[in-house]
């Protein structure tokens, strides 16, 4: 198969390429380094810098290539404060990127994979979230959930007009070792708590809102190994999947088990003592997000393998060469 990953320079695209890659496939990546800068590194796929939301450059490579897939990775992607610092950047840049995709590709893409979010399910009150309930709930209040949404609309109404098949996955907190801390709040919780607790040494350590939020973290081998392995399986075709690890954690308890890992490793003296310096948070801050795997499993077998301990170490070690 002929396939075109976008934002191919992320961490998640630079897993799931070798598996394509090693399954057979022709790859095309797009990427535009809006986020960290150029990256130079060797690829054995065909690369194209651009931005997909510039028209000429989506025409450009649909005048050229048809793609058996596509799996749409490219958006703007930030912590808490990032949503909100940046809301008209992430709604207007992610849409334009999907709809421009589809509208001047969709006669020259058989499948369309595309990466949604757990965020979707924002302002559902049942947990855990099953993929349905998005049918039943509020809007999202966060220009990046409704961006998400909204991509997921787009992509299911070219399917019901033009027939272009597609796969929708929503993975549920990502944690990755490559993520860098930025100003607070743009990186991801994990990212930016492993930096205030194992680099600023913060004591006490600042935390929005009361960190009783819960959240399911998944590692990144795990959601790089479910797109990968089921993303051209029929089975999947014109579904929608969540993607995560069940297993629920307060930030606060996040907090406790990186503070664990810190003195186990040298990070922190032995008599660091865990406190929080609590900061105001944003009306619309998602309080409990746990998400219901039944459907991926049921179809696939497929389960999360690395719960949270391992993917803190993980991060830990990658990060502190530890």
């Amino acid at each position: 198969m002929k396939i075109m990953i976008t934002g191919s320079e992320g961490s998640l695209a630079q897993m799931v390429i070798p598996y394509l890659l090693k399954e057979g496939h022709e790859i095309v990546g797009v990427d535009n380094f809006a986020r960290y800068g150029l990256i130079n590194r060797d690829r054995n796929y065909e690369f194209i810098t651009g931005d997909l939301g510039d028209t000429a450059v989506v025409k450009s490579i649909f005048s050229k290539y048809t793609f058996d897939a596509v799996f749409h990775f490219a958006a703007l992607i930030y912590g808490v404060v990032g949503f909100h610092k940046r809301p008209a950047d992430i709604i207007a840049d992610n849409n334009l990127m999907t709809i421009n995709i589809l509208k001047m590709g969709y006669e020259r893409i058989r499948r369309f994979i595309y990466l949604s979010s757990s965020m979707v399910y924002e302002r559902s009150m049942r947990w855990p979230h099953k993929e349905e309930d998005t049918e039943n709930i509020a809007v999202m209040s966060t220009s990046y959930g409704l961006s998400k949404y909204i991509g997921e609309r787009v992509t299911q109404s070219y399917h019901e007009q033009y027939g272009t098949d597609y796969v929708i996955w929503r993975p549920f907190n990502i944690i990755t070792p490559f993520e860098s801390p930025e100003e607070e709040g743009f990186s991801h919780v994990f990212a930016d708590m492993i930096d205030k607790i194992l680099v600023q040494k913060q004591s006490p350590v600042d935390i929005f809102g009361d960190g009783e939020q819960i959240r399911c973290f998944t590692n990144i081998y795990d959601v790089a190994d479910a797109l990968a392995s089921f993303s051209l399986n029929d089975k999947a075709t014109n579904q929608i999947f969540n993607i995560g690890n069940p297993e629920p954690i307060t930030i606060k308890g996040l907090a406790e088990k990186i503070v664990s890992l810190g003195k186990e490793h040298g990070l922190l003296s032995k008599d660091y003592c865990l406190s929080f310096n609590y900061k105001p948070i944003y009306a619309d801050d998602v309080k409990k997000r746990i998400p219901d795997v039944t459907k991926i499993r049921e179809v696939f077998g497929w389960q999360a393998k690395v719960k949270i301990d391992e993917s803190l170490k993980g991060y830990i070690k990658h990060k502190f060469k530890v």
